[in-house]
């Protein structure tokens, strides 16, 4: 029995990046007066052969030894830090816990620091009490966290903070990690004409932000306590390439469960006339009309299966019965449309659909 998947599944599995910690900063602003509309800030990333090179990103980077050593906050830290090295925006207010007035040479020497903050050189708590500031760490609001996926060279365990950007401070790209800036809001950034190629990530938080027409709303419902589920993708081709599949999407378990190294090599799309082995014994293809057909041990499983239960798979029409022992590896299969699905409520029973997504 040949299939892409088994010819995929005997390459040699090399052991995934280890994630490592990172934050980043959502910057707001409310757009223009009169206009009910929240802007963002996005940074170009430099060319630098991976696949982040050129992407529109927000502020952001890894966690370093030094943001570590703020214990708790080392995450807030880093977001804080990398926020002032990559776009000039310092989150500090005076004693008063007001943000400060900045001066034009104020600015001036902000960027004349930043470098130094990149280097390591200077510390940010030492930019902050040079203007007589303290880091604003109640600003930061934690919304998103994202994982890199597992086939990826470079991995990031990310944390995505919002805040809004200080009265009278100006965003400036550092022209080293960031070749550009603007500002603009959420749907435009998502909008079908936007040029601007925007990782995952980026897209899946600007469609959280466009919900909110102002800075007020958002970081209300930011600062209100909520769980945030951390958000994995899985690799996975389709007929454009090699993509990332976002949880709740139809073929999101089978392609954690075809390719549980991340190699990339399983598709995400159901694909007439392609054998796909769900397990050992058991090998699923669907027909040019988008009806799945099963074949356990190499023997066709005769009819459209309708409903697996615990100990049995029955037939439609035919109302045969295979042993749920051959089925074992189909049991994972999540409740989408074109595959093998959980039937909720019904312990141990799955229900097939047999029809690829997007057929009548």
């Amino acid at each position: 029995m040949h299939s892409l998947f088994m010819s995929v599944n005997s390459l040699p599995a090399l052991p995934p990046a280890v994630p490592r910690d990172a934050a980043t900063v959502v910057v707001v602003r409310d757009g223009p007066a009169g206009a009910a509309a929240l802007e963002v800030l996005l940074l170009q990333r430099a060319e630098r052969g991976d696949h982040n090179s050129g992407a529109w990103v927000f502020p952001g980077g890894l966690v370093d030894a030094v943001d570590r050593e703020r214990g708790e906050r080392a995450l807030q830290h880093a977001a804080l830090r990398e926020c002032f090295e990559e776009c000039g925006i310092l989150l500090a207010r005076d004693a008063a816990g007001a943000w400060p007035a900045l001066s034009d040479a104020a600015q001036a020497e902000f960027a004349a620091l930043r470098p130094r903050v990149a280097a390591g050189s200077l510390a940010i708590e030492a930019v902050c009490e040079r203007f007589g500031l303290a880091p604003a760490y109640d600003t930061l609001h934690f919304i998103a966290h994202w994982l890199t996926p597992a086939g990826r060279a470079k991995r990031f365990d990310t944390r995505f903070f919002v805040a809004a950007v200080p009265r009278g401070q100006q965003a400036l790209h550092d022209a080293g990690e960031t070749t550009d800036h603007i500002w603009m809001t959420p749907a435009a950034a998502l909008a079908p004409g936007h040029a601007r190629r925007l990782m995952t990530p980026t897209r899946a938080v600007l469609q959280a932000l466009a919900a909110f027409d102002s800075t007020a709303a958002l970081l209300a419902w930011a600062a209100q306590p909520r769980p945030v589920e951390r958000i994995l993708p899985l690799l996975a081709m389709d007929h454009d390439g090699l993509r990332p599949v976002l949880p709740g999407e139809p073929a999101y378990d089978e392609v954690g469960k075809l390719d549980a190294a991340g190699r990339g090599q399983a598709w995400c799309v159901l694909r007439p006339g392609i054998d796909v082995a769900l397990g050992a014994r058991l090998v699923r293809v669907v027909d040019e009309a988008g009806r799945n057909h099963y074949r356990v041990d190499g023997v066709a499983v005769g009819g459209e299966p309708e409903l697996v239960t615990e100990d049995r798979i029955v037939i439609e029409g035919e109302r045969g019965e295979v042993p749920a022992a051959l089925l074992a590896a189909a049991d994972w299969l999540a409740p989408r449309r074109g595959f093998l699905r959980r039937v909720a409520g019904r312990p141990g029973q799955v229900r097939v659909h047999n029809r690829v997504p997007g057929t009548d």
